[in-house]
């Protein structure tokens, strides 16, 4: 692929306008980095699964992905190449697309930021979702160039999506996993909602029946206190502003002595009748008037000598006037012993002078609820009977359902095992949880209902003839783990809402004929979805309608990911060499057809 083409798409992918127009134009026409039917060769005729289905794929400064566009059709579409080629990131692509968390290390070294643009067509239309991650940890998301949270991304294009891996594999040993998925399948999510509701309604119930003070006893000591606290500040009669005017009285009262000879050395410094300022300033203001009458250059001079005689004469008649100190009403004993009590409630309730106004309001009110709290605790008990009535209506019902589920879900998936070479020995009991009394009624015994209702569900199986069923996870080898978890998704798969299906590597540990079985799996989920599978199998690959080999390169010191969708005769040369390695001989070309030729004649 020549360089200034990789720069081009690199180009459209930061722009999000170029990006949109290119996805939109890009039906029909063979890709740079190939993903298009390939030349000579029309798309493969699969009948459209209902809903939504991923129609492009862009990526750029994805770890190793500089910059890569897929196209994607219907049916089954393998992603096959070595390891390390790229063919998970890929996957990861798509999980960021549809709301997943963004890791910044993942960003490509010398690039600011990665960026994810997908085309899904949904409902008859096309949308574009964008998700960008900067090296510094920021995120960004776009539907249809309109900026949203990644939360609403999620909430939009993640349920179109579902990706399965490794780690759900290990995922489906947890129970509570296993009761989601059989939820799922017996359709049982508003039964559950309405116990989960119940559940939440008696555990308020039970928090505000605590808050009252539970015994008698208790609550008489809670009362005692909180009356106390009420009386208390109540005969303090606090108010707001009050500790700011008894520091200044204090000031005040303290100074008394100073301040009424401070009076007197003032009345005295401007009224003394020979030296104070006042009988000085009259002798300068006649001095003033003299000199201005005989140079008329010191009228201005005179002016304001004048003023200044004014302002001192005013100045001592006020200081005549000054009343002497006596203090307040209060003395200074009783000042400090207000300030005094002010500050220890301060301390009592660890607050201040407003938050002891906030303290009295709330003890008023604990005093109230307090004293009325046997009849609400009256009534709350009541209340408690009736709820754990409709709790355990709700839990039966939703155990009904749930065991309607469980048998239909059973034969689904053993009917599934059975085409996968495995015996059909799958099970799914369900354990009515035990209870104490005064615990609900479940089917009319006592039983410990929680926000999943009153049942433990497990999946059970049995491997080997002869011997008892066990948990799958502890049970089942790694190998059967795999198959029996697409055994469980082929049958939900007419329950899930997603109508694309992405497999990561959940052939791992499976030899040739497992993985045969496996592959046919697939083809019959492709029927009702859109699925997409990296594999390493050549069994798996050869049912693809669509086989993309995901490669690298190395182009100026940097490793580069190409994708390239293969047509008839390189995908004969792709299955040649998972059989037996690059280079394969004559044989494995013959055996790589043969895979081929019986992966058509089961169509």
């Amino acid at each position: 692929m020549d360089r200034s083409a990789t720069q081009d798409w690199r180009s459209c992918l930061r722009d999000r306008s170029r990006a949109a127009n290119q996805l939109r134009r890009a039906a029909g026409r063979r890709p740079i980095l190939g993903s298009g039917p390939p030349e000579g060769r029309p798309p493969p005729t699969v009948s459209a699964p209902k809903g939504s289905h991923i129609r492009e794929l862009g990526v750029a400064g994805l770890a190793i992905i500089d910059a890569v566009r897929v196209e994607f059709g219907l049916g089954l579409t393998v992603l096959t190449g070595e390891t390390g080629a790229g063919k998970s990131l890929l996957v990861d692509a798509l999980a960021l697309a549809r709301g997943g968390r963004g890791d910044s290390g993942a960003v490509r070294a010398g690039s600011d930021r990665l960026r994810v643009d997908l085309q899904i067509s949904s409902q008859g239309r096309d949308q574009i979702a964008v998700r960008e991650v900067y090296a510094e940890g920021r995120s960004v998301a776009r539907i249809d160039d309109e900026l949203v949270t990644i939360g609403r991304l999620a909430g939009e294009i993640g349920p179109l999506i579902d990706i399965h891996g490794q780690h759900d594999q290990q995922r489906l040993g947890d129970p509570a996993r296993q009761r989601e998925l059989l939820d799922r399948w017996s359709k049982a999510e508003g039964h559950r909602a309405e116990v989960a509701s119940l559940i939440q309604q008696r555990g308020a119930l039970h928090e505000e029946l605590q808050g009252l003070g539970g015994d008698d006893a208790r609550r008489l000591a809670l009362l005692e206190v909180a009356r106390t606290e009420r009386d208390d500040l109540e005969a303090a009669d606090v108010r707001e502003g009050e500790e700011a005017e008894l520091k200044e009285e204090l000031r005040r009262a303290s100074n008394s002595e100073r301040i009424s000879a401070l009076q007197d050395e003032l009345r005295e410094a401007l009224n003394e009748d020979r030296s104070g300022l006042r009988a000085r300033a009259a002798s300068a203001e006649r001095i003033a008037r003299e000199l201005a009458r005989l140079d008329g250059d010191a009228t201005t001079l005179q002016e304001r000598v004048s003023a200044l005689s004014i302002e001192i004469d005013d100045l001592g008649r006020e200081a005549a006037g000054l009343t002497p100190f006596a203090g307040g009403s209060r003395s200074l004993g009783e000042l400090e012993d207000r300030l005094a009590l002010l500050l220890a409630l301060q301390r009592r309730f660890r607050t201040d002078e407003a938050g002891l106004l906030v303290a009295l309001t709330r003890a008023r009110e604990e005093v109230e609820r307090l004293d009325g709290a046997e009849e609400r605790r009256t009534a709350i008990t009541q209340q408690l009977t009736a709820l754990n009535a409709r709790i355990g209506e709700a839990a039966t019902a939703l155990r009904t359902v749930r065991r309607a589920g469980a048998a239909t879900l059973t034969s689904a998936v053993n009917a599934a095992l059975t085409a996968l070479d495995l015996p059909p020995t799958f099970a799914i009991p369900l354990a009515p949880r035990g209870g104490t009394d005064g615990d609900p009624l479940v089917e009319g015994v006592p039983c410990a209902v929680d926000q999943g209702g009153g049942d433990d569900v497990s999946f059970m199986f049995a491997p080997n003839a002869g011997e008892p069923a066990g948990p799958l996870a502890k049970i089942a080898s790694g190998g059967e783990l795999s198959r029996v978890s697409l055994a469980i998704e082929e049958a939900l798969s007419d329950a899930s809402e997603a109508r694309t299906l992405v497999f990561d590597e959940i052939d791992a540990g499976l030899g040739g004929r497992a993985g045969e079985t496996l592959g046919r799996s697939l083809r019959r989920i492709s029927a009702q979805h859109q699925v997409l599978c990296v594999t390493h199998l050549p069994q798996v690959a050869a049912q693809a309608d669509i086989h993309l080999r995901v490669s690298k390169r190395e182009v100026d010191g940097r490793t580069l990911t190409q994708v390239q969708r293969l047509t008839d005769e390189e995908r004969v040369v792709e299955l040649a060499a998972m059989l037996a390695g690059e280079g394969a001989g004559s044989g494995a070309t013959a055996a790589a057809n043969e895979l081929l030729a019986n992966a058509r004649r089961g169509r």
